[in-house]
């Protein structure tokens, strides 16, 4: 059996995808619900990692067991290789668990465990939206280059241990490629620390780090099998093959089924197999419960799932021997159901402005290419790129709620992942602004008036929005020496002549009425009168 054999499951590519999808939200504001999202992914990480464990114990075991059937010279070389492996594994994953704990400490202040030893999860954390110490501990610091180093020396030590012609095949199912360059949001490119751990969040950085152990757990299971394989098929007898089901993934979404290859390892493609199965724990030692048939040594095995939750299955594999007697092979497993969930936050702020184009960010726990939303209450939206669109409100909608429906296509089905509600406001006026820096009025050099000889209207730092005003008119009226004189016309920014010889001429203590400002933009109809300035010559 060649490394190509051993791919990174499905399982394994969905947890990474979920946490790259959740990594991404980082962007918007970090909300309740999004810490939450990273804890859960955090648990889940968890446990997949103690199945990964488990499986690879069971793999050492099945070594050790060769090793006493066939003898110590015939495995020597692949049990050397796999006690390697288990050494620079258990160095690697106790170094990030180290890191792990040096960095909960120095983000919280606080011991990274409770009392009793148990370590505190992403859950437990009481500054999972932290950013500035996470990112001082991770790059500042330097930890971030030095698991890098440290995984970069981990994946070289990994392909070590595998035939030269088939490491080129194994480097792609091992992973752990961190010596190459990511692309951002905007398409710059940039190294592997910078990409998962600058500017990133507590609870996201607590959360990858988990990942990264899950990821060389795999790896050294990808490797360890390999070493398995290695061991010659002709020196195994057929009573030590097993019956092993290889899950298309153990989460799976609500309503869609449970797929597995049920196969016997080494399993002979010449010849057909029946495969009995059950709900339910302990082995099967007789065919009983459901039937499939397979061809070339493989079937598809499909549980249908009604509710959520975590399940256990096992049977029997039943083939024909080389003695031309039917043998048995049994198996198990287990697999978890989750709901569908989805997030939907407005990229700019939490509610939806109208007259203006509203960037959103649509995340779901299944690939961005099969996500698409509709609006309720009014509206239209268009696609910008994998998971974003823009939304547009027309005015006659301010003051309503529109309902953000998320959908995503599994099995060729339109399958709902949840809504978010969002308020519909009007896009508030900005504020008139003299010479680019006078918005109260006040005592004012002739000098400083004629210098910055406009009116800007400004939506201030509060409004994240790139939104443009245009100044279209506003009058101005001059009081000297207590008597008003009549107004004097502007039908752009900029003052006219007439407004700039009346200022140069005006002495000192002249009131200066800046008022009827009109301005426009994009955001709707018509146009806003904003604030009058009013300033006294110095």
């Amino acid at each position: 059996m060649g490394a190509s054999n051993c791919p990174e499951t499905p399982r394994q590519r969905l947890i990474g995808m979920l946490y790259l999808v959740l990594t991404a939200m980082l962007a918007l504001n970090v909300s309740k619900d999004i810490l939450n999202a990273f804890a859960i992914v955090d648990e889940t990480l968890g446990r997949s990692n103690l199945i990964t464990v488990s499986k690879n114990n069971q793999d050492y075991a099945e070594l050790l067991r060769q090793k006493a059937i066939l003898g110590e010279e015939k495995v020597a070389r692949e049990f050397e290789k796999a006690m390697k492996l288990k050494e620079i594994s258990n160095e690697m994953i106790g170094f990030i668990e180290d890191l792990r704990v040096r960095y909960i400490e120095f983000v919280e202040d606080a011991s990274a465990t409770h009392p009793d030893g148990t370590p505190k999860s992403v859950a437990q954390l009481r500054f999972k939206d932290n950013i500035s110490k996470s990112t001082f501990f991770m790059m500042n610091q330097g930890n971030a280059i030095e698991l890098r180093n440290r995984l970069a020396e981990y994946r070289a030590q990994l392909l070590s241990l595998v035939n030269e012609n088939d490491r080129e095949a194994m480097s792609q199912t091992i992973g752990l490629n961190v010596d190459g360059t990511f692309t951002n949001t905007s398409g710059a490119t940039e190294s592997w620390e910078v990409h998962y751990f600058e500017g990133v969040i507590f609870a996201a950085g607590v959360t990858l780090l988990n990942k990264t152990i899950g990821e060389v757990r795999h790896a050294e299971s990808s490797v360890l099998k390999y070493i398995l394989a290695s061991i010659s098929r002709d020196d195994f007898k057929v009573s030590n093959f097993r019956g092993k089901a290889i899950p298309a993934s153990q989460l799976v979404f609500l309503g869609e089924p449970f797929e597995a290859d049920v196969i016997v390892a080494a399993y002979d493609d010449q010849q057909p197999i029946e495969v009995w199965w059950r709900m339910g724990t302990g082995e099967m030692t007789s065919p009983q419960g459901n039937m499939i048939k397979g061809d070339a040594g493989i079937a598809r095995l499909k549980i249908p799932t009604n509710q959520v939750g975590d399940f256990s299955f096992t049977g029997l594999v039943k083939m024909t021997g080389p003695d031309g007697m039917p043998r048995t092979f049994p198996f198990h497993n287990n697999f978890t159901v989750m709901a569908p969930s989805a997030t939907v936050a407005a990229d700019k702020m939490n509610v939806l402005y109208a007259g203006i184009d509203n960037p959103v960010s649509v995340n779901a726990s299944v690939p961005a290419e099969r996500v698409s939303i509709s609006l309720t209450g009014g509206g239209n939206s268009t696609k910008t790129g994998p998971g974003t669109y823009n939304i547009t409100v027309p005015e006659n909608l301010v003051g309503r709620t529109i309902t953000i429906n998320i959908l995503a296509d599994i099995n060729g089905k339109q399958q709902s992942m949840g809504s978010n509600l969002f308020r519909v406001k009007r896009v508030p006026d900005p504020v008139a602004v003299l010479g680019g820096n006078i918005k109260s009025g006040g005592k004012v050099a002739k000098g400083e008036l004629l210098a910055n000889p406009f009116i800007l209207a400004d939506m201030g730092t509060d409004f994240v929005y790139d939104l443009r005003w245009t100044v279209n008119s506003y009058q101005v009226t001059f009081i000297i020496r207590g008597i008003e004189e009549a107004p004097l016309q502007s039908t752009s920014r900029h003052f006219t002549d007439a407004i700039k010889a009346k200022i140069n001429s005006s002495p000192s203590g002249t009131s200066i009425y800046f008022t009827d400002i009109k301005a426009s933009s994009v955001a709707g109809t018509g146009t806003r009168t904003l604030n009058n300035i009013v300033v006294l010559l110095r």
